[in-house]
């Protein structure tokens, strides 16, 4: 990448990117310094749940789906595509990944690791900022979720509930 190309970037990742929000230019170069550049085929899979690992993806292009593997199965919990992040769970908490992210189309990103983020300490304060705003995004995306399945299975109960009168009304 040229010069004009790489400050081009970095303004479209300030002012596209949740994460680069309110970010200087200068921050944000220090940040990408410390980041690889990856390129994602078609069907990889580049998170596995319950691995531990602590990478932080920034996606430039592409989609990935966010799955959750439980009882009945995996489930898909979101379509993220550029400009969006994922990862930051483990790297906050330590713990083990939450989800798996596959490749659904060709996919660039950034990827940073937490050893490179303890670096980068006058960055920490908008960063952890920014994370937390974003991080409390989904949450209320997923209570939203929540609420919805609750209601449909509200639904489906009452639903069943009339099914079996109706049956015990007609067959006895």
């Amino acid at each position: 990448m040229t010069t004009t190309s790489n400050e081009e970037l970095v303004y479209k990742l300030i002012n596209t990117v949740r994460l680069f929000a309110g970010f200087e230019p200068a921050e944000a170069r220090a940040f990408l310094a410390a980041c690889k550049l990856e390129t994602h085929d078609v069907g990889k899979r580049l998170i596995h749940q319950g691995e531990t690992s602590y990478e932080l993806y920034v996606m430039l292009s592409g989609e990935v789906a966010v799955k959750r593997q439980s009882g009945d199965g995996e489930t898909e919990l979101a379509r993220l595509g550029p400009g969006d992040t994922f990862g930051e769970l483990a790297l906050l908490d330590f713990g083990s990944r939450s989800a798996s992210v596959d490749v659904l189309s060709e996919t660039r990103v950034f990827v940073t690791e937490r050893a490179a983020i303890f670096r980068l300490s006058h960055l920490e304060g908008k960063l952890y900022r920014n994370l937390a705003i974003m991080m409390a995004t989904r949450l209320r995306e997923t209570d939203a979720m929540l609420g919805r399945m609750t209601a449909r299975n509200a639904t489906l109960e009452a639903m069943q509930k009339m099914a079996t009168d109706t049956q015990k009304f007609f067959v006895g």
